[in-house]
């Protein structure tokens, strides 16, 4: 092993710890996206483990300091396995964005034990490599079984990416594991260059899908009301938009304007504390309500807003009143004040081909005739 050689694997570490910072940062500005964060830090241990096992350790060997060079190729080995395992925890995190299941959390000891086996085994360099060679081989296994999925942009072409490098990555280290096995491992200073520009693409294109999912998670963000998590005005616009054009034609659309009553009382009596609180059983009594279909958003203060689609639209009148007798009946949970509101309903409803913007202009005006009504109660107009 040249001296160069060492030099690129170090040189490979320093920018696997700056990765680490990247990722680490991309998952700061993600809003929830999971698997960023772990996979800078898995790639980070497998780059320092790699490093000791084919460059310190074999540097030691070369030296005739055969006392350490068991010790640390071992730790070599550790660090790359426990890496690798937490590098394919990552990419079933990011890809089904969810936690890792108890079996999958397995890859970690199961990994980390080929390692110890290894060690055990008293075989420091060949053990530890062909440890690391097949943790290697079970990652890049996961990623191309999981990166299947990504397949919608603009998540598709870095995923096809990677799929193609993580297949020629596995080619490499078949062979490796195959050197380790008959007492032949070793640095190969003929592809280490393919090896390391390979993992520079995988990282890069790992990258642009957390940016991708980071976008697409600030992007639904900015739609949803921070308070209650319903979507707000916008989010309201960019739901309805796909469908928007035939739901119109169809005459398949409703509206259904709701306004709490007196509310600032709440407000004025128990504190805003108390009153968000109620905002919040609000949108949930409201969403129990409703279909999955059926659009609802936070449009003001204490205004909400449910868009009734389909052919069911004609009974939005029927839904306005169970909304109404289940908001007038709704009790806050301890040790929060029995605090009892109500609400008044504007429902609009078209026979014809009518615009968005017309039916949530007929439901205002029905909801400010409610509320000159007494309030409390469901006025409907029929356009």
């Amino acid at each position: 092993m040249t001296t160069d050689f060492y030099n690129l694997l170090l040189a490979d570490c320093a920018l696997a710890f700056i990765l680490l910072g990247l990722f680490w940062y991309v998952s700061r500005v993600s809003r929830g996206v999971r698997g960023i964060a772990s996979w800078g830090v898995g790639h980070f241990f497998y780059s320092l483990g790699a490093a000791m096992l084919d460059g310190t350790a074999q540097q030691l060997e070369r030296a005739g300091a055969t006392a350490a060079t068991a010790p640390v190729a071992a730790a070599g080995g550790m660090f790359a396995c426990g890496g690798l395992a937490v590098l394919a925890g990552s990419v079933i995190k990011f890809v089904q964005q969810r936690e890792q299941t108890r079996s999958e959390w397995l890859l970690v000891p199961a990994l980390a034990a080929l390692s110890l086996l290894a060690w055990l085994a008293g075989d420091a360099i060949d053990g530890q490599g062909a440890a690391m060679s097949l943790a290697e081989l079970v990652l890049l296994g996961v990623m191309l079984w999981q990166l299947r999925h990504l397949d919608v942009p603009p998540l598709r072409v870095p995923a096809r990416l990677m799929v193609i490098g993580a297949a020629v990555l596995a080619w490499l280290y078949a062979r490796d594991l195959l050197q380790a096995l008959t007492g032949q491992y070793g640095p190969n200073d003929a592809w280490v260059n393919v090896d390391l520009s390979l993992w520079y693409l995988i990282n890069f294109c790992m990258l642009m899908l957390a940016s991708f999912r980071a976008a697409e998670s600030l992007r639904q963000t900015a739609m949803l009301d921070p308070l209650t998590g319903t979507l707000n005005r916008r989010g309201l616009f960019a739901r309805l938009d796909p469908d928007l054009e035939r739901l119109t034609r169809e005459a398949h659309l409703a509206v259904i304007a709701l306004d709490l009553d007196r509310f600032k009382r709440v407000n004025d009596r128990y504190g805003h504390e108390i009153g968000d609180l109620v905002l919040q059983k609000t949108s949930d009594t409201i969403r129990g309500q409703t279909r999955e279909y059926d659009v609802f958003a936070r449009t003001g203060g204490e205004e909400f807003v449910i868009v009734v689609t389909g052919p069911d639209a004609r009974n939005a009148q029927q839904l306005a009143e169970r909304i109404r007798i289940a908001l007038a009946t709704m009790r806050m949970d301890p040790p929060a004040p029995p605090v009892r509101v109500t609400a008044s309903l504007g429902v609009s409803l078209c026979n014809r081909p009518m615009s968005l913007s017309m039916l949530m202009r007929a439901a205002d005006e029905a909801l400010y005739t409610a509320k000159r009504a007494g309030r409390d109660c469901v006025v409907t107009h029929t356009l």
